[in-house]
């Protein structure tokens, strides 16, 4: 099947791509871990299959966005520029991918033939064992099982029926409206669907990637779930993978993607406790976690689900977005350990005094800030890598984007090669800055930056926040500090670059962002750049637990067997026993997302209306509709004028002006059918539908829809008697 064969072409790209920018991938992994032994213990390809993944993902649909939009001013022919922006686009990745596979086997062969100088230190190799085969290859079984699970179980498609859970209707709602309009329509310049003739301002790229796949033959569900799928297995991976970098111990692949599936927070434990205060039984207070079907109360919007397992299939795109971060923050972690690994070098120098030593290795040493001459690590190919990242991510995440930048910013200020994190900036703000023009008009329209402290809290004091971030992370942030002091004694008293702690400094950026700037209408929206921190900080929290299931080597040396054996074993139960409150508000939300989404919001994919729409009127063509949210009409992949107001309106396009004239022309527009007319024809509106939902609103005021009114005036072009729908034809 073509789709299939799309997603295959953008993987072998995006993998070869990655191996021929970081070819030596034993190094790569000795540069950013404590230790070399890290190498024997982590396949490279948990680096290099993800990492491609994800880059293919990104690159390969924008490529044939673009080539489909400049062939619009070729053709007038909707479907022939699609199929031929398809065709060109498979030609030129297939060639891509050739290439980079050749590039990097000349490579290979070039450096297996190089003579190595005496006394270099030998990178060791990973040791393929059916251990480790057997131990990562459940990991990701596992993983892809809980992926699988979140995205069919709230979007599947039977007998005709499209359901979408109750917990995430709302989300897919404005999701399945621009696959559709991609696959059955033809949304070139894209507009959003909701909200037609104000452009765009919602990065939509992921969406358009899964239009491609229904329209090269996937059914709608299987066009959203597999793409979902793949970004979150690849997302995990490569958590798990950074997990392991960072700690040397495998057991951190696996406890990171679980403390992201199952948040850690104080929710579970303030529940039980207002109960037990009332004596309601244990028994009783644990079976009704296990049959809830509402979330959690204890702070603002959390009966929404922000922090819950259910961000994940609701916004589809928020783990292509983390993956992309994961990428660039693994890519740039060698140049941070390289800076702590020279002022270590520059105290034990000679010369100058060790303070101006310092300054200089920091700040005016050539290589804090331009590449290393022959460098191992082949650094243009690593920012090669992130400069085509940050470049493709604008319209596919922007606030993971963000997110990012912050994170790279502060590892920028320790570390080398700064040059490579300005290319990488550089090629962010000029690629959302032309992009932002293009979809949106303007970047401000997209981005607005403002100070505002606090983010949702009510009490904004430094106490107030505090106790928000406990009650939401609960022992997430605490576990994950207490490593990185562990490691900081460790480090210093072992005279080993303290780079692990900077970047769990950097890790914080986000959220620290999230609670002073206010970057679009919606200060909730911010919520990403706290969860962007935690899914970082779970790598550090892995490292702790994993550290106490296998603790150092030289401690057997300093405690005679019987004791080592006893401490060994207890801190494997403090291990297991921490691992309850990390992991126990997310079991109880897995079940609220169990319970609450047996419940699901159905529209019939067979409609006759959808049917009509799509062989009598043009993917242009704006229609008049209730404010319709996860509805039939939208499988048609036209745009509504004003459909569902919150999707528009937290996706930055100005709701309040739009819903005055849209109450102005449902009421007749003061029985006025010319007036009704000629602001149609300027607003490409073509097409009314009459529908018995628009009588299932409540309209301000004195405001009615006009039934009589437009069925004197208008023209019907279309009746369907078993959805009590009439089209009319606006002349």
């Amino acid at each position: 099947m073509l789709a299939i064969l799309y997603l295959l072409v953008s993987a072998a790209f995006g993998i070869s791509f990655v191996n021929l920018c970081i070819p030596d991938t034993a190094r790569f992994f000795t540069a950013c871990s404590p230790s070399k032994s890290v190498v024997e213990k982590l396949p490279p390809v948990l680096f290099t299959a993800p990492a491609g993944i994800i880059t293919g993902l990104m690159c390969m649909p924008m490529f044939n966005y673009y080539i489909t939009f400049l062939l619009t001013f070729v053709t007038d022919e909707d479907d022939m520029a699609k199929r031929a922006g398809i065709l060109v686009t498979f030609a030129v990745f297939i060639i891509l991918t050739g290439i980079n596979f050749s590039f990097y086997a000349r490579r290979v062969r070039r450096e297996r033939i190089t003579v190595r100088e005496p006394g270099a230190s030998v990178i060791p190799v990973y040791r393929h064992s059916t251990l480790n085969a057997v131990f990562y290859g459940a990991v990701t079984v596992l993983i892809t099982g809980a992926s699988v699970f979140l995205m069919v179980y709230t979007y599947n498609l039977s007998d005709g029926i499209l359901s979408a859970g109750y917990s995430t209707f709302s989300d897919l709602s404005p999701h399945t409206a621009m696959i559709s309009s991609f696959s059955d329509g033809f949304n070139y310049p894209t507009q959003y669907m909701h909200f037609s003739g104000d452009g765009i301002q919602y990065h939509f790229f992921f969406y358009f990637l899964a239009g491609t796949l229904k329209y090269l033959g996937l059914t709608i569900d299987l066009a959203l779930n597999i793409p979902s799928i793949l970004s979150m297995v690849c997302a995990l991976v490569l958590l798990g993978t950074l997990a392991v970098l960072l700690s040397r111990k495998r057991p951190a692949f696996v406890l990171a993607p679980v403390f992201v599936l199952f948040r850690s927070a104080l929710n579970v434990f303030m529940y039980i406790s207002k109960f037990r205060k009332l004596d309601v039984p244990f028994n009783v207070i644990f079976q009704s976690l296990f049959k809830s079907s509402t979330w959690f109360t204890e702070t603002p919007y959390d009966n929404w689900g922000i922090w819950a397992i259910n961000v994940y299939p609701n916004q589809r795109h928020l783990m292509l977005g983390v993956g992309a971060m994961l990428i660039l923050v693994i890519a740039m972690i060698p140049f941070v350990r390289r800076m702590c690994s020279s002022l270590i070098k520059a105290k034990e120098g000679n010369g100058n005094s060790y303070p101006l030593r310092l300054i200089k290795t920091f700040i005016a040493s050539k290589y804090a800030w331009v590449f290393r001459p022959e460098d191992p690590l082949k650094p243009m190919g690593i920012t090669a890598l992130c400069c085509v990242i940050a470049a493709v991510m604008p319209f596919f995440h922007g606030s993971a984007l963000i997110g990012v930048l912050l994170v790279l910013l502060i590892m920028a200020v320790f570390s080398e090669s700064r040059v490579s994190y300005a290319a990488e900036a550089a090629a962010a703000v000029v690629s959302a800055f032309i992009q932002t023009r293009l979809f949106a008009g303007n970047a401000s329209n997209v981005v607005q930056m403002k100070h505002m402290t606090g983010f949702v809290v009510q009490n904004r004091s430094a106490a107030g926040i505090t106790g928000y971030l406990v009650t939401i992370t609960g022992l997430t942030l605490i576990v994950a500090a207490a490593y990185v002091i562990y490691i900081l004694i460790r480090d210093i008293t072992g005279r080993k670059p303290v780079y692990r702690e900077l970047l769990f400094l950097a890790f914080l950026a986000p959220l620290i962002f999230a609670f002073n700037f206010k970057v679009s209408y919606e200060m909730l929206a911010n919520h990403k750049f706290i969860q962007f921190t935690l899914i970082l900080i779970d790598a550090f929290t892995a490292c702790g637990i994993a550290e106490l299931f296998s603790p150092p080597a030289k401690l057997a040396s300093r405690l005679p067997r019987a004791g080592y054996i006893a401490c060994r074993a207890g801190l494997i139960v403090l291990g297991a026993v921490l691992i309850v409150p990390l992991t126990a508000t997310g079991v109880a939300e897995w079940c609220t997302y169990v319970n609450l989404n047996k419940y699901t919001v159905d529209i019939n994919t067979e409609s006759d209306l959808v049917e009509w729409i799509e062989e009598n009127t043009d993917p242009s063509d704006v229609f008049l509709t209730p404010q319709w949210s996860f509805n039939r009409f939208f499988l048609a992949g036209r745009p509504s004028y004003y459909g569902w107001p919150y999707y528009a309106w937290s996706a930055g396009h100005d709701t309040e002006t739009r819903e005055t004239i849209y109450y102005w022309l449902i009421s007749g527009s003061g029985n006025n059918i010319d007036e009704f007319r000629r602001y149609c024809h300027e607003r490409g509106i073509k097409y009314l539908i009459d529908d018995p939902e628009f009588f299932a609103y409540e309209y301000p005021g004195r405001i009615y829809y006009n039934k009589e009114f437009f069925a004197e005036n208008l023209t019907p072009v279309a009746y369907f008697p078993e959805e009590e729908t009439t089209v009319y034809r606006i002349d």
